[in-house]
């Protein structure tokens, strides 16, 4: 009886370490595998239980029952997947950001030759060249040519903006349909985890897909979550519920009536808005509602101060042939502004003359090209190129700053990933330590098995024997 016993433990021993075994390759397999945590098989021993106890052998006594494989857990920390996902989110949101500005930083093209601070420099010495030679073709010519190089420039940053915003926009409906995506996942996962779990098993691998999803979603947009007693997750966006059990709630871009052109996102099941404040979402729609169109009220501004100011003298001024009362610019902001196309077809009638018949006068092109240093811009506190300076250097310093929370976003990310992997990642060289000690842990219930196998040939066969 008692050999019948230690096969059955050494049975039991073989089918323990020959899970452990499994469990090992299967984690080396996915040492690289995104999400992946390692697994462990949770062995412990069979002592006697019940009425096992009362058929003790009082003689020989008796062992226990063996090992057994009693489950096969992952290794997760919680709380980490939890930082990190806060972690996600604000470095994703930085980085939509920065990215965003950057772009438009990119229209100014500064500091360059090409820049809009050295096409603006070369507008304003062009006026002077005029007020030095007022009868000049040259000087008039080259008047021309540079204005209308500030102008398609100003026109082109401005529609450089607006593609942007568009850009940025479009982004807004991609974002939506990739939190579709990962909740319609998350939903299906939380209908094959329970139906497996229910069942006693472990869906470890769903799990860490599952994980990996509300990893995805976090960098998306602000989310939270729950498991509940059934092992589903219910995930909020927001205050909004997003996944709940099997069903998710599809998000929808509309058309945003409070900003004209623009989209948002709203909840199909009964169209409220989505609210986020960190990840991509918050990111792209600062970028969108705030960061580029202040950047495009400046320019405007920046155009129109130039339109009404150089206007307001020039209409007084005298061209060559007497002409008089002409604006030197039209348009009424940066989309807009252009260079009079009479003056382009006829630089004779830039008025750079204070009075009549007055062709060697060149005061009142100095009275423009003094435009340059006058204080007209931001409640008469700063010149064109001041306020310009500004324009570009705020810009660039929201920039610099959404980079720097970027980079401060991702070292924190970055250490508490690291932080979350060895926990949950996989360690090759651990791994083959698990892997050499279940084999010789195997092989040595098979030598046992062997042992009870001679012992049980002496026991039938020999004994008695003469």
């Amino acid at each position: 009886m008692s050999l019948s016993i230690g096969l059955d433990t050494a049975v039991k021993a073989l089918r323990a370490h020959q899970l452990a075994v499994d469990v090992a390759s299967h984690n080396i397999s996915n040492a690289n595998t995104p999400g992946f945590s390692r697994q462990r098989a949770m062995l412990r021993p069979i002592g006697l239980m019940g009425a096992d106890r009362y058929s003790r052998d009082s003689l020989i006594g008796r062992a226990g029952m063996g090992v057994e494989a009693r489950d096969v857990q992952r290794v997760r920390d919680q709380f980490l997947d939890y930082q990190v996902r806060n972690a996600l989110g604000q470095k994703s949101q930085h980085s939509a950001l920065a990215s965003g500005l950057a772009q438009s930083e990119l229209v100014f093209n500064d500091p360059s030759d090409d820049g809009m601070s050295a096409i603006a420099g070369r507008f304003w010495a062009a006026w002077h060249d005029v007020v030095n030679d007022p009868e000049a073709p040259a000087a008039r010519t080259t008047l021309v040519h540079a204005t209308e190089t500030l102008t398609a420039r100003l026109q082109r940053a401005d529609a450089d903006l607006i593609t942007q915003r568009k850009d940025l926009n479009r982004l807004i409906t991609s974002i939506g349909d990739q939190i579709n995506q990962a909740a319609s996942e998350v939903a299906t996962l939380n209908l094959q985890i329970k139906q497996i779990e229910l069942n006693g098993d472990r869906a470890n691998d769903l799990r860490d897909r599952r994980d990996l999803m509300l990893d995805q979603l976090s960098g998306l947009a602000q989310v939270t979550y729950a498991e509940q007693g059934d092992t589903t997750i219910t995930v909020y966006l927001g205050s909004h519920e997003l996944v709940t059990g099997n069903t998710s709630r599809d998000v929808k871009a509309v058309a945003d009536v409070g900003n004209p052109g623009m989209t948002k996102l709203q909840f199909s099941i009964d169209d409220a808005d989505v609210v986020s404040s960190t990840g991509t979402l918050r990111g792209v729609l600062d970028a969108r509602d705030a960061g580029i169109p202040s950047v495009q009220q400046k320019l405007d501004t920046l155009a129109a101060g130039l339109i009404s100011s150089i206007n307001a003298i020039h209409a007084a001024g005298f061209g060559l042939d007497n002409t008089t009362g002409l604006n030197f610019l039209t348009g009424t902001d940066a989309g807009t502004i252009a260079t009079n196309a009479t003056l382009v077809a006829n630089p004779q009638q830039i008025a750079a003359a204070s009075g009549l018949n007055a062709q060697g006068d060149g005061s009142n092109a100095l009275a423009i090209a003094n435009l340059q240093q006058a204080t007209l811009m931001s409640a008469g506190t700063e010149t064109f190129d001041e306020f310009y300076a500004n324009t570009v250097g705020v810009l660039g310093a929201d920039v610099n700053r959404a980079n720097g929370l970027t980079e401060s976003a991702e070292l924190l990310n970055s250490h508490l990933e690291g932080m979350r992997q060895s926990v949950a990642g996989v360690n090759i060289d651990e791994e083959v330590t698990n892997l050499n000690s279940s084999q010789h842990a195997y092989n040595a219930a098979a030598r046992v098995i062997s042992v009870i196998d001679d012992m049980l040939d002496t026991l039938i066969n020999r004994t008695g024997a003469r």
